[in-house]
């Protein structure tokens, strides 16, 4: 259940930064979440799918790091991208 709110979060804080950098496609995301988070490279997948977002597709390269971090929490370690336009 809580995994279901920091896939939210996760999501709005992606979307955020492709829109500020003007990004309309993701070729790689890495993120890194606590050892026993339940987040993965197909809930990302479906998260986004669900939402109708064009911003991951087959063409984007998801890692999912689990470290001992903060439970609860993600942090985004990089995303690269294609610009609008």
């Amino acid at each position: 259940m809580h995994d279901t709110f920091l896939n939210q979060n996760l999501y709005e804080a992606i979307v955020g930064l492709c829109e500020e950098n003007a990004m309309g496609k993701i070729t790689k995301l890495v993120i890194t979440v606590h050892t026993h988070s339940h987040i993965s490279e197909s809930s990302i997948r479906e998260y986004f799918a669900d939402r109708n977002s064009k911003l991951i597709g087959a063409w984007t390269d998801i890692v999912v790091e689990k470290k001992e971090i903060e439970p609860l929490t993600a942090t985004i370690e990089q995303i690269d991208g294609e610009k609008n336009g």
